[in-house]
Parts: C-alpha cells; structure tokens; sequence
C-alpha cells in the first residue's frame, strides 16, 4: 500500500504582507506553525502540495515554508499554483522548490505524472494554462505502463468538473481540449487538484476529480490510500481550539483571498472509496 498526504492551497504569506497588522501576524504565526505540523505529522510515502502553497509568489515565502518542510525530512512534492507564479521567472521558482514543475514517476502502486498548470508572472489572468509541448508531454503519459492507475496533479480543475469550476478563471482555460488527452487512458483514473478552496470528488467517464479545499477554508488534510485494486480518500479535519481561531481570522481579512461557503462539502466530497 502506498499513502498519500494532501493539502491544498495554503497561502504562506511573509510578514511584509500585511506590515503592521498585529492581528493577521498572530493569526499568521499561530495557524501556520500548528497546520504545517499537523501536516507533517501524518504518515505518508509523499506530502503533496497541489499549489498557492505561497500567497504572493514572493522569494521570502518560498524560502520561509521551505524551510519548514526541509526541517520536516519528509518526502515533499509541490505542483506550481498561480500564487505561486506571480512574483517570479519559474526558472527561479525551479530554484527554490528543487523539483520539476512537470514530473512524472512510477511506483509499484501508480503513475504519478506532476502538471503545471500556472501562467507564468500574470496575476490578472489566474486561469489555467498548458502550452503545446506540456500537452505533447501529457499525451505521451497517457500511454505508459497502461495497467496500472494513473494519479495525475495539477493546480487547476478542468471546466465543469469540481465545484466552482465553472465560475471565471477557476479553470484550465476550456479552448484547450484537456478530455482529449485524459481519453487516452484506459481504466480508472485520478485527477486531484486545488484552485478553488472547496473539497469536491466528481466522476466523469474513467476519470475521478478531487479537489482538495484550502487550509483556512477547511483546516483538514486529505489522506490517500492506494491499496491492491482500490484508491481510498478520506479528510483528516483538525481539531485545534487556537488553530481553528488563527484559520478563520485569516479567511476572514487575509486581502487576496478566495472565500468559497461550504468548503467542506458534502460527505461524499471527502470520504471515497474507488476502484481501478
């Protein structure tokens, strides 16, 4: 069996952000000190980030929660979210994460094929993007080691699928004909992603969608099993008096944030049990 923990966006700001707000700052110190390491604590072959893991892009906030993880010493992968890319060239974000923003690999359990979905440096537009050789790339994924799962991760939902993932700009921009190249792949099929802060499972064709929801949204991380011929998932919510207050101080006033109702969803938006 291999497991999986998950998080969604979790907006690490730096102090210059919100400069003199000593009540952002508290929150700020409280919440992200007691998630990161509630985060870590859970025992997983892989930690996943599905992207906005910083708020403004800025090099500050990916040195700072880098530096968290690296104490950490657990196995950490981080999918590029918009926030992620506004601030900086993603040869420096390459940098500074020190994985590809397009991977792959296999395990004796799945394939795993790693997406970046982001506009490079366009804070207007925070729609989702590929460009032509991502696509080729992509395609050429579909075809490898075709009996096993594939579990592919990106930021971005495609149109129509999660919730929320019809509202403006909280999609992969739909002229690209992203089901196309999911086609390609036989079997049961995982798709996980961000972006919208909500938790959502959506079944479409052989493909499953899951959105993970943003920690100050939900403070929670999503669990995954693959085990034999199943993929479980199932929502870890925290529950901490001081983190939970820290949380909704932040989704309340944080600026530039998204603030969806009902980020929880329904039981079946957290809790699945699909087989491959």
């Amino acid at each position: 069996m291999m497991r999986l923990a998950i998080i969604g966006d979790l907006h690490f700001f730096d102090n210059k952000f919100v400069q003199g707000n000593e009540e952002l700052l508290l929150a700020k110190e409280s919440f992200y000190e007691r998630y990161l390491q509630k985060f870590f604590e859970i025992e997983a072959d892989l930690h996943i980030s599905l992207g906005d893991l910083t708020h403004m892009g800025w090099e500050e906030e990916f040195e700072s929660v880098y530096q968290h993880i690296r104490n950490s010493g657990i196995s950490f992968r981080h999918i590029l979210g918009n926030h992620d890319a506004y601030e900086l060239p993603k040869t420096k974000i390459q940098s500074l994460i020190a994985n590809p923003l397009n991977d792959v690999f296999e395990t004796e359990e799945a394939l795993f094929v790693f997406v970046d979905s982001t506009r490079e440096m366009d804070p207007k537009d925070y729609s989702g993007h590929l460009n032509a050789d991502q696509l080729e790339w992509l395609e050429a994924q579909m075809l490898v080691s075709p009996s096993k799962p594939i579990l592919v991760f990106a930021h971005h939902p495609l149109y129509n699928t999660t919730t929320g993932s019809t509202d403006e700009k909280m999609h992969i921009d739909p002229t690209i004909d992203m089901r196309a190249i999911l086609r390609k792949r036989q079997g049961n099929c995982f798709y996980f992603n961000g972006h919208n802060h909500i938790h959502s499972i959506v079944r479409e064709e052989q493909w499953n969608f899951i959105q993970t929801a943003a920690g100050m949204c939900h403070p929670s991380i999503r669990i995954v099993e693959i085990d034999k011929s199943e993929v479980r998932t199932r929502i870890v919510a925290i529950e901490d008096k001081e983190l939970l207050e820290a949380a909704q101080i932040l989704y309340d006033k944080l600026p530039q944030y998204h603030r969806p109702l009902h980020a929880y969803g329904q039981n079946a938006d957290r809790d699945q049990i699909m087989l491959f």
